[in-house]
């Protein structure tokens, strides 16, 4: 599989090069700040992979709200890393931006609790205070698939400081693996953990997305850009400590221990399953949308097929330079 994603990534870029012209500048938007979730956008910057593409691309930290993805429809951005479900939500109130790649192939979000606390499975949250932030579906998505709601828990108010939990003002805590899974072994505790793939929810973290304009101007930069994130992630891959590394010349505070270690806990949900790296499946995204329709967060009738495209991380797509 790895090798078959390194072979696919090199496939891409180079079938999108032919086209390209020296230094294109774009404007990238990150999801978060600074850090080793984009170890794989560092990896193409700094290995020569957007150069080679013929890419000058500036890179933009910050959490990618909602209003980064109007941003992103307005032109201010060419290209933004987003929560899929935000992005759904977005194109079903008109914006017109599309998925290209998914980074993260399984979302790392989870639902975990203290050891000790009787917590192991969704069913044993009914009545807890559970910490999530409103913007994430996963809790949502996991007591459905057992028969519960939002109601059947209380929502506490959202945090970032986990000794809120281990002071016990939060029975559970919906969060990512690499940060404060993490954080909380490294804090001494041990914790156990509700997996929402143990249940059927399969939601993809990180999508690349673009702007429908972008694609139907510049088809080629697309796919350039697709083509050298992805090589930046097979690189990556194959050089974990040189990537932690890489971490801290974009953010200088970050320590290189940490940062290797949450690159560690973060591969194994970008290198997931059988689907070639940046890769995505009409089924992945139509289960996703059925999951929020019936949350009441689309609109019934909304179709999921213009949120994203696959041209641009299939083999056979690349080359042409053509597509919808």
């Amino acid at each position: 599989m790895k090798r078959a994603s390194l072979v696919l990534c090199a496939l891409i870029l180079v079938a999108w090069s032919g086209s390209a012209f020296a230094g294109d500048p774009v404007r990238f938007h990150l999801k978060w700040m600074h850090g080793a979730q984009f170890a794989g956008v560092y990896a193409a910057d700094a290995e020569g992979f957007f150069a080679d593409a013929g890419l000058d691309v500036e890179l933009v930290e910050g959490p990618a709200t909602l209003d980064v993805l109007q941003d992103l429809a307005a032109g201010d951005f060419d290209f933004a890393l987003v929560d899929p479900t935000a992005l759904l939500r977005a194109v079903d109130q008109g914006l017109a931006i599309v998925a290209i790649s998914a980074i993260y192939q399984i979302d790392p979000v989870v639902i975990f609790a203290l050891a000790g606390s009787g917590i192991r499975r969704p069913q044993d949250l009914l009545g807890k205070t559970v910490m999530s932030f409103e913007s994430s579906y996963v809790l949502h998505a996991v007591l459905a698939r057992v028969g519960m709601g939002v109601e059947d828990i209380e929502i506490g108010p959202p945090s970032f400081d986990l000794e809120d939990l281990y002071a016990g003002a939060y029975d559970a805590w919906s969060g990512y693996i690499p940060n404060e899974v993490r954080r909380a072994r490294a804090d001494g505790y041990e914790i156990d953990i509700i997996f929402p793939t143990d249940y059927g929810v399969h939601l993809y973290g990180d999508v690349l997305t673009t702007r429908l304009d972008l694609i139907a101007e510049r088809p080629d930069l697309v796919g350039r850009m697709v083509g050298a994130q992805l090589a930046g992630w097979a690189w990556v891959h194959q050089h974990l400590e040189e990537a932690s590394a890489l971490v801290l010349r974009w953010n200088p505070h970050a320590g290189l221990a940490t940062e290797r270690e949450i690159l560690e806990l973060s591969l194994p949900f970008i290198h997931a399953g059988d689907v070639p790296l940046g890769g995505m499946t009409d089924a992945r995204w139509r289960d996703m949308a059925d999951m929020m329709i019936g949350f009441d967060l689309l609109a019934s009738g909304f179709d999921v097929s213009v949120a994203y495209t696959l041209r641009f991380v299939t083999e056979e797509d690349a080359p042409d330079g053509e597509g919808g």
